[in-house]
């Protein structure tokens, strides 16, 4: 009867040892799974193509996902749910619940199954962990821009557009022939997929802090602020709110060369001692402050150089900096040409004589 009774005992005691290993590793389970996910997924759902990414978000360091069909810029948000933390909440940009998502990570091997919300439907997912920053690049490699609008100076064409979906943020194209200009279109497009990739990085993480508005995100247009024989000034109006105190604004414009399709240092059109940091006490200084006009304390927080400035049809144009804080400051300043005539190099004297209608 003793004997019975210490193998029943001892037949608990395992029990209870094997139960305790099992709750103790469901933890390291769970945070093996996160730590695999933490990748970027290619593959379908269904037979639909698609390419997912999981990150981990946040002071406390959540993981968080979303992914897009084939190429397309609208990001479906993947949460915990809260009610099933094994499974994935699928959120569209206007915060419903469009479906629910179970995973299994193993490796560079990802599956699993999506599902309607009301479990009427349901698809299988099948993918593999392509290279990090593999998100962004595969849709705007396959970006097809959408036109907004033909416009000209002059004689002088170029076309507006848009990611399909996405109106916040405007590129420029400049219609014409020549390497230099395709050079520039280049640069142009590149400027444009950086600014819609930062968008679409912040409306993401903006819903993911349960911020569904239109507080988070980058707006940009883009346009032709004067166009000549020699050179194209590419103007900008941008936006950008990724969290913080507030926005980032700008307002300035990038000047390109028409015969090489490079960027002009237009700094070198200046005489040598104002091409970098303008004293506020200097001739140019001085000159630049009055056209500035500002009495509150933003004189006292801005800093004008020589390499933040263009031309324009009336003058060159300066664009301040200033600390994060005082970004209300940052506003162009234009000096009319007789007033920049001193403080103008041989080059620059004849460089802004195409813009003066020369």
């Amino acid at each position: 009867m003793k004997r019975a009774f210490n193998s029943f005992l001892f037949a608990v005691l395992l029990l209870f040892a094997a139960t305790l290993a099992i709750l103790t590793s469901l933890p390291h389970l769970a945070y093996a799974q996160e730590d695999c996910l933490a990748q970027v997924w290619k593959g379908t759902v269904g037979t639909v193509p698609m390419v997912m990414e999981f990150q981990n978000e946040g002071e406390d360091a959540v993981l968080v996902g979303r992914y897009y069909y084939r190429t397309g810029f609208v990001d479906l948000l993947l949460m915990s749910d809260d009610a099933k933390p094994e499974r994935w909440k699928e959120l569209d940009p206007k915060g419903k619940t469009t479906g629910f998502i179970t995973l299994t990570c193993a490796g560079k091997e990802l599956t699993g199954t999506w599902a309607s919300p009301d479990g009427a439907k349901t698809l299988p997912i099948a993918a593999e962990a392509v290279p990090s920053g593999s998100y962004p690049k595969i849709r705007l490699a396959n970006l097809k821009p959408a036109l907004v609008k033909r416009e000209a100076i002059g004689k002088r064409r170029y076309e507006l557009f848009k990611a399909p979906g996405v109106d916040d943020v405007q590129g420029i194209r400049l219609m014409g022939e020549g390497k230099p200009v395709a050079d520039i279109n280049d640069a142009l497009m590149s400027r444009f997929t950086d600014k819609l990739d930062e968008h679409l990085d912040c409306k993401a993480l903006g819903r993911w802090r349960g911020r569904d508005d239109d507080t988070y995100g980058v707006k940009l247009e883009m346009s032709v602020d004067a166009w000549n024989k020699g050179f194209v000034v590419i103007a900008e109006e941008h936006s950008q709110y990724c969290g913080g105190l507030h926005p980032v604004n700008y307002s300035g414009a990038t000047v390109y060369n028409l015969q090489t399709g490079q960027l002009e240092d237009t700094s070198q059109w200046l005489v040598e001692q104002y091409r970098e940091k303008i004293s506020m006490e200097s001739p140019l200084g001085k000159v630049i402050m009055k056209a500035y006009n500002r009495e509150d304390t933003c004189p006292d927080s801005v800093q004008f150089t020589g390499e933040a400035a263009w031309p324009t049809a009336e003058g060159i144009t300066f664009l301040p900096s200033a600390s994060y804080s005082e970004s209300a400051c940052i506003e162009p300043v234009s000096v009319p040409y007789k007033s920049m005539a001193p403080y103008l190099s041989p080059l620059g004297k004849t460089n802004v004589h195409l813009f003066q209608g020369g």
